[in-house]
């Protein structure tokens, strides 16, 4: 019985970690605009999914009508709590990753598409 238990948990982790590699959604709260590409999005909860994994996988973030999509290089980590991190760039903050628990996502600047 023990060994059946060990094996179950084994396999809802190894599910669970495929799962993650191939896509994902998870929220972002934005404290202040920030840049996707060409796209300056306001303050606020955006809903963020991606597809695919390694270096091409499609994010987007969206909240109501507003969304902006990208590239980005997914990469698994741990950590403590989700974060973003930006860089200043001509006057304005950038988004440059996406931080959560379990996943990075580096985002890619030029290849952006965005909607309104």
């Amino acid at each position: 019985m023990k060994r059946f238990s060990s094996l179950l948990i084994l396999s809802t982790l190894l599910t669970a970690a495929a799962f993650a590699a191939d896509g994902g959604s998870g929220k972002v709260n934005l404290d202040s605009a920030v840049k996707v590409g060409s796209t300056e999005l306001p303050a606020g909860t955006y809903k963020v999914t991606w597809t695919g994994s390694g270096d091409n996988a499609q994010v987007t973030l969206k909240q109501g009508k507003t969304s902006a999509s990208t590239t980005a290089q997914v990469v698994e980590v741990r950590r403590n709590s989700d974060a973003i991190a930006t860089k200043s760039e001509n006057g304005s903050r950038v988004l440059t990753e996406i931080q959560f628990r379990d996943t990075t996502l580096v985002l890619h600047p030029t290849q952006v598409q965005a909607g309104q």
